[in-house]
């Protein structure tokens, strides 16, 4: 099954660097900016947040900025939070619809003795210390030297395979580590 996801080239010192650090102007620069897609988080999770008591994704957004997520059940408003940070602060450099590639690219990395999909994508490791969703969005983290690991890692791997469909992700996945390495960056990537 495909979904939606978004992969950000980001400074990951300066996008730690907002936990705890009231940052009114990025704030309203997040809230100006991506207008849109608070209006739209707060129209598709109106139930949780009018009947369950989860925040509006800019609350969210603000309590991250304080250092002090409140709403512990509610992690997925601070995964939504996190995408909106990393979208003001990083570059887009993925997106679309993708069913999760571990399936056709772990036999390969096996193959190589390379680390999982799993491992090379940082999947379920998060970037700053909030509620973990307990569904979506999901939620991976790439240092810089995950990238440079992962790019190597494609390389091997890339010989391995004829199969259209593989070497497709194959590409795509290099691209955003290369895109990373090549401008001393990491990874954040969101799955919705």
């Amino acid at each position: 099954m495909a979904y939606q996801h978004a992969v950000f080239a980001i400074d990951l010192k300066a996008f730690r660097d907002v936990w705890g650090r009231e940052n009114p102007a990025l704030g309203d620069d997040i809230r100006d900016d991506q207008a849109e897609a608070i209006a739209s988080n707060y129209d598709q999770f109106e139930e949780d947040i009018v009947e369950h008591g989860a925040p509006v994704v800019a609350r969210a957004m603000y309590e991250i900025f304080a250092g002090r997520p409140e709403k512990s059940r509610h992690g997925f408003q601070y995964g939504y939070a996190l995408k909106l940070i990393a979208c003001q602060l990083g570059e887009q450099v993925g997106g679309g619809e993708l069913a999760w590639f571990d399936e056709l690219l772990d036999p390969l990395l096996e193959r190589a003795r390379c680390p999982t999909v799993e491992h090379m994508m940082g999947r379920g490791v998060l970037p700053l210390e909030i509620p973990r969703p307990t569904d979506f969005p999901e939620i991976g983290t790439v240092e810089l030297g995950g990238c440079v690991i992962g790019l190597e890692a494609l390389a091997m791997i890339r010989p391995l395979t004829t199969d259209a469909t593989t070497l497709r992700v194959i590409d795509e996945v290099r691209g955003w580590f290369e895109i990373a390495a090549k401008s001393k960056r990491g990874l954040i990537w969101f799955v919705y």
